[in-house]
Order: C-alpha cells, then structure tokens, then sequence
C-alpha cells in the first residue's frame, strides 16, 4: 500500500495545481451523468485565475433550477423546491438561502451566460465535479452512487471497494506521468499570459460592479472612494450611537480587502481612528440578497454629519458637533431684507485641513465676517450671521435661524477638500443648491464668486447639504475652492482674496434682491 500512497498524494497535489492541469480548461467540454451537456460557443468551461468556471444556467437547467437574470443589477437569481440563491457578477459571495457564501472567484460574464466556480456548483447543487486532463472535459455527477452503495450487500461494497482502489491506482499512475509531461509541456501558461488574463477579468469587473476602492477617517470625516459617483443610505441608529452607511449593489475590491483582514466577528475595521467621539468604523458586504457594502462609525456620543458626493466616486461623510451654543440673533431689520450668512464649521468642527495646516473654519469665519461689515450700513440689507467667533451652530440651528427669521436668502461659506490619493490636483470654485427655487440664486452668486476668486469654474451642482435643504428660502452653499491644493489655498487665506470674496458676494446677493449698491447711491446723490 505504500507503493502507492505517495503517487496517490502526488495526483492530489498536480489536480490542486492552478499552474498546471487546470490551465487548460478553455473550451473543455462538459459533462453530466456521462452525458454531455451542448454549451455557448462563447461560454465554454474556462479557467479564471486559475479557478475553473462553467456555465450555471447550463448546468442548472439540466437539474431542473429556474433563473432570474436583472442586467441593470447584474444579478443572477436561482431557484429550485426550498433553494433559493443569488449572486452577483464581480462579486466573490454568494446569498444562500439568507447565509453569506464564500466563492473561489467572483462570477463573470460571458457572452449571454454567467460563469461560476466549478467548486460552488459542486457543493451548492449537490453534485461531484471532476476535472479529466486527459480528455480536457468537466464531468459532473449527482450524487446518488452514495445512496445505492447503501444498499448494497457487504460482499458487494468489499468487492467495489477493492475494484476502486486498484483503479485508483491505475489511474493515479496514468495521471501522475500524464500531468508531469504536462508542467513541462508547451500549453504551460507563462507568467505574462496569467497577468494579461487577470487584468482582463479586473478591466470587466470595474466595468460591470459599483467598487469600494479605499475607506479611511480623518479630520472627523469618513472618506469612501468608489469607481463612479453613487449616493448612500446614511441612517443614525442608538444603542450604541452609530452612523451607518449603506451603498447598494457595491462590492469591496480585493486591494482593500487584503489591507484590512476579517475580524473574528466577521468584520474589517479601520485602525488609528483619531477621535474622542469615534469607538471605531468597521465595514462588511451587506447581508441580504441584494448584497452591498455597510460601513458603521460607533460613536461614544451623538454626532451630527454632513454628507457630500461628487460625480467622480468619492463620498464624504463630515462628522458634526451637536452644540448648545446661541445662533446669533439679529436686531430689528427696519423694513429691510434679511439676508443670512453662515461660515460653515467652527468649534470643534475645524471642517477641511488646509494643505498647510490651516481650517476651513478660519477662512469661512474670515470671509463671513468681512461680509457683514460691507453690508452693515447698507440701506436695504439687513445681515445676519449664524456665528461672530469660534463656535458651533449645529446643521440643524443654522437653516432654522434663517427659518424663523423669515430670511430671504441664506449663504453658506466653505472651502473645499479633496482626498490625498488626489495629489493636490483639484482646485476651483464650484456653487451648490438643494432645491430648484434657490437655482436663480446660484447661477448669480456663482457668476460673481469665480469672478470674484479667479479660480477655476467647476459649475453649479445639486446636493443634499442639510443647511442649504431645510432653509425655507433661496439657499445656496459656496464652495470658494480647494484647500488641499497649494494654490488655491495660498489665496484663500490672502487678505485680499478673502475681501475680494466678500464683496463679490456682496454683488452677487445685491444683483439678486435687485438692490442698488452704498457706492451707486452714492454718485447719483453727487450728481
């Protein structure tokens, strides 16, 4: 017996061997119960890093399973008696009856079929799977060989038994000289052509499946990078106080994936959270058969946020202090418009990290206040501004001043921040509203902030900034440009930029009310 043992062990590890007798699986044939199974020309069994995939429709139709293809979702739905499974392409999980499944490799496309680890159709529809070098074919069987070997007397399992193991050993024999010619054989795979069919198979990925690229926290924000622009699910939940982001039909890349290893608990957490608001943030592909990723901030007390996106992929989550502190209320405006300037940030929200080291909420703050003395003696104007120093109206108190002030216009004033992985390359000036009837004012007090910055102009944008939605008036949320850029940021916190942003906000809101300027009234009385 021990003649044989190691040839045995030997055709155990050449058939495990991704190298060597599965590279050749392209175009094999496919097999079940002994009788072959007529497959796509273009969906032949194939090898896909070294993982051999067959067609699932094929093979599940011959066993009586129903199918539901959604190409918007690229999603694939299985159904026989009390199975039901879904999966998507790109993505390594599978949903099985509620449970979470690991695949070998993640489902692709191929022509009109979905290809599938051979491994997963195995165990998941109950079947043997065996691969023949030799014969370059994919055999499957149902497993009922088991249950009539039960049946069977015990002079009948003896006599097979030995009949199988001295077939083995032929076969082992015959295989083991066969697959070693083989490693040495022309049809060995070099290293570039596994690279190039790698690449291939990421190129479709990226193309077909919405991808978490990176997650990190810094300066109290969550920052998700995805290869295009989506809009998450944000929901605060208690018990412990989180806040919980949701991104349907998104799937973690295998980069990410392998920088941040599984926990015990089944999860992935970010390390080095800087934050005494902050337990930690951990992410895992969602539960359910729609799939997606979750990514949780446990927090040790309530946070407000702000959540920003952008068409390119990259999401910000803004952490925000919940704050007692008195929104600055106004004196009796004598008849004339209100008009409410709020500079984003303050206290403990520092808001953006300038490329330098400044915040965001210095050069808001400068900027708002040089707004209010252009406008302090204006007849027609009365200001009113949600902070004079270095605190924090929270999100909610700054469009309800404005609310319950019965304002005109509300005017929010920031800079803006992209990801490191950006290099600094983002710069601009760029102007966003929530709602349609505050567009008139955007499109004018952006026409005066670029000209007003000389940055840029990135456009006017719709989003769901918390102050600019639930302000009852025209509102609009300036971003007067990049902080993380070197440039842009050397002029922000100038002087004379700063001036020459407030006054050109000061145009902007005058063109907009229709009101004539100190500086006009001024030479018609001269003349």
């Amino acid at each position: 017996m021990k003649k044989y043992s190691w040839l045995i062990l030997a055709a155990i590890l050449i058939w495990s061997w991704p190298s060597s007798s599965h590279v050749n699986a392209a175009g094999a044939d496919l097999f079940l119960d002994g009788k072959r199974i007529e497959a796509p020309s273009d969906a032949k069994p194939e090898m896909v890093n070294g993982k051999v995939m067959v067609p699932l429709r094929v093979v599940g139709e011959q066993l009586g399973y129903q199918f539901k293809w959604e190409p918007q979702a690229y999603k694939i739905s299985i159904q026989k008696n009390s199975t039901d499974m879904s999966m998507y392409v790109g993505r390594t999980s599978a949903d099985v009856n509620g449970k979470m499944v690991n695949l070998d490799a993640p489902p692709v496309l191929r022509g009109n079929s979905t290809m599938v680890p051979l491994r997963f159709v195995g165990e998941q529809m109950g079947l043997k799977v065996d691969w023949n070098n030799k014969n370059k074919s994919v055999n499957l069987s149902q497993k009922v060989t088991d249950q009539q070997t039960e049946k069977q007397s015990p002079s009948q399992k003896t006599s097979q038994t030995q009949t199988q193991i001295t077939s083995t050993q032929k076969t082992s024999s015959s295989t083991t000289t066969t697959t070693t010619t083989k490693l040495t054989g022309s049809d060995k795979l070099t290293q570039d052509e596994l690279a190039s069919s790698k690449q291939q198979d990421t190129e479709q990925l990226q193309v077909n499946t919405l991808l978490v690229q990176n997650i990190t926290f810094q300066d109290e924000a969550l920052q998700i990078s995805l290869n295009r622009g989506v809009t998450p699910k944000v929901t605060q939940m208690t018990g412990p106080d989180r806040i919980v982001v949701d991104l349907a039909e998104a799937a973690l890349t295998s980069e990410l994936s392998q920088q941040f290893p599984v926990r015990s608990d089944g999860l992935r957490v970010l390390t080095n959270i800087d934050s005494e608001d902050v337990q930690e943030v951990r992410f895992a592909p969602a539960d359910g058969q729609k799939g997606g990723v979750r990514i949780v901030i446990v927090l040790n007390q309530v946070r407000d946020y702000e959540l920003s996106t952008n068409s390119t992929g990259e999401i910000t989550l803004q952490l925000r202090e919940r704050s007692v502190d008195q929104a600055v209320t106004p004196t009796n405006s004598g008849g004339r418009k209100i008009v409410v300037i709020d500079p984003g940030h303050g206290g403990r929200d520092p808001g953006a990290g300038s490329i330098t080291g400044r915040h965001e909420k210095e050069f808001a703050l400068a900027v708002g206040l040089k707004v209010k003395q252009l406008l302090q003696n204006d007849p027609d104007i009365q200001v009113v501004m949600t902070r004079n120093g270095d605190t924090y109206p929270t999100l909610d108190e700054r469009p309800q001043l404005a609310n319950e002030q019965q304002a005109s216009v509300f005017v929010s004033i920031h800079g803006n921040s992209m990801l490191p992985s950006n290099k600094g390359k983002a710069n601009g000036s760029e102007t966003y509203y929530a709602r349609q009837g505050s567009l008139a004012l955007a499109t004018t007090m952006h026409k005066h902030l670029v000209a007003a910055t000389g940055f840029k102009d990135n456009g006017i944008k719709v989003a769901n900034h918390i102050v600019t939605r639930k302000a009852q008036m025209p509102a609009v949320l300036l971003e007067c440009g990049y902080l993380s850029n070197l440039s842009d940021e050397a002029a922000m916190f100038s002087e004379e930029t700063q001036q020459r942003i407030a006054e050109g906000i000061v145009d902007g809101l005058k063109e907009y009310m229709g009101t004539v300027t100190v500086n006009d009234t001024s030479d018609s009385i001269n003349s």
